[in-house]
């Protein structure tokens, strides 16, 4: 089944256009996605459940 979960954005107050959205996999880790959808990065980290990011 799909364990994606808890997605955050981080804004990039520059450019706007370069924010990410950032959200975990309960099964696998954390993926890093660009505003048009592409997947930028994946980390694994074995189970995870949420995500939060700090100013």
């Amino acid at each position: 089944g799909d364990a994606a979960d808890d997605p955050a954005v981080w804004r990039n107050r520059r450019n706007p256009s370069d924010s990410l959205v950032i959200g975990t996999d309960k099964k696998a880790g954390i993926h890093v996605y660009a505003l048009s959808g592409k997947r930028l990065s994946f980390t694994p980290a074995g189970r995870l459940n949420n995500v939060d990011l700090r100013p």
